[in-house]
């Protein structure tokens, strides 16, 4: 699939193809990007502090963690407080920190409107679901010690310097993530320092480390999770669903002819669904199956401008049916939305730009009622708006 513009300008001069090429290879890649500033507003420091609530850390949204253990909330609270209500000590959650805990912000794109239209926007182009982290860090220590994960990771530096280690990659399509003592550790096959708007992506499998340079530093790491073999497996079982004797009780109380008959009519169904298996129809079926990001946008709608930045918040590129002027019905995350065609053109325009602004939506819809559809479409939470820069 071909990359949008906005996606090339995301990651800038970074070529987003060379990002699926290490994914489909299972190549670790560094690149510097010219996006250290609008990388920067993805999650801006004064945003950051909003989001450490009492609340966020006794739900997990937001936890304290320093080399690979996590931190008991006790530790921020203030003297004599239960734990409901507003209840941290905020001279003691920055005393923690500089002491060498790092703040880990877990599925950050909740919060953060621009961090789950970028993810939406690399699902879109590499097929994978994404969740975001962000972890912030204020001294040498880290939040982890050396380990691998179970999914590749795309490192987005923020603010900051952080020193990284990579090991290779010691374990082949890992299911579950490991930590490594230092002692356990072969030489490291790579070292760097991450700037801001560098990138670093580490595929599945690779051990991997990083420790502060400098006062602080702020990183996204992104989940990439594509489709697996077991993903095929889960069609097959829908499919024979389809039919009567996949439905049907095993003979658990027959006799053994009767669970050897049944036995070989089950492996005859199930070779028959092996032999009509299709990759491309899984894929579009996993698509159709990715419910979208789901932002709310209330007030928003009132204020569309020119310069309104419009991104779609489907995290598939779905072919839209053909309207000619009509309403259209389009199958998302197992619900089906009736769309004005208006609504459909503009956004089957977004699905292919990844992002335009209101003016440009009008220059390439001329004629049409733009305004009312991104309005509508906004209503509808298939839409990320985004005030002029």
């Amino acid at each position: 699939m071909t990359p949008s513009p906005a996606l090339r300008n995301l990651f800038y001069p970074v070529d987003p193809t060379e990002i699926a090429e290490a994914a489909s290879s299972g190549l670790r890649l560094h690149r510097k990007t010219e996006r250290a500033a609008g990388l920067a507003r993805l999650l801006p420091w004064e945003t950051l502090n909003t989001l450490i609530t009492s609340d966020a850390l006794a739900s997990g949204r937001v936890s304290m963690a320093r080399q690979g253990r996590s931190l008991p909330l006790e530790m921020v609270g203030a003297a004599g407080r239960s734990k409901s209500g507003d209840w941290i000590a905020p001279d003691a959650f920055q005393n923690l920190c500089h002491q060498g805990a790092s703040l880990v912000l877990n599925g950050v794109e909740r919060q953060a409107p621009a961090i789950a239209a970028m993810n939406a926007m690399i699902e879109r182009y590499l097929r994978c679901e994404t969740i975001t982290n962000a972890y912030a860090s204020f001294n040498l220590d880290s939040a982890f010690k050396a380990h691998f994960d179970p999914h590749d990771v795309l490192i987005v530096q923020l603010h900051g310097r952080k020193r990284w280690w990579c090991y290779g990659q010691i374990e082949q399509f890992p299911l579950k993530a490991r930590a490594f003592a230092n002692e356990e550790l072969p030489p490291p096959e790579w070292e760097g320092v991450l700037e801001p708007g560098d990138i670093l992506f580490v595929p599945r499998g690779d051990v991997h480390r990083a420790l502060v340079e400098g006062p602080n530093s702020l990183h996204l790491t992104v989940t990439m999770t594509p489709p697996s073999g077991a993903d095929v497996l889960g069609q097959l079982a829908r499919r024979s669903l389809r039919e009567a004797l996949g439905r049907r009780y095993l003979p658990v109380g027959g006799d053994a002819d009767l669970r050897r008959e049944h036995q070989a009519d089950l492996k005859a169904m199930f070779h028959r669904l092996v032999d009509a298996f299709d990759i491309d129809s899984l894929l579009a079926e996993l698509d159709r199956a990715r419910a979208p990001a789901s932002p709310f946008n209330l007030g928003l709608t009132q204020a569309l401008e020119p310069g309104t930045e419009v991104q779609p918040a489907l995290r598939r590129r779905l072919d839209l049916p053909e309207s000619n002027g009509a309403d259209v019905r389009v199958e998302l995350g197992g619900a089906v939305v009736t769309l004005p065609g208006v609504e459909r053109d503009v956004l089957a325009t977004l699905l292919e730009a990844d992002a335009l602004t209101m003016e440009q939506l009008s220059e390439r819809l001329p004629g049409a009622d733009v305004y009312g559809a991104v309005a509508g479409l906004a209503r509808k939470a298939m839409v990320f708006l985004f005030a002029p820069a």
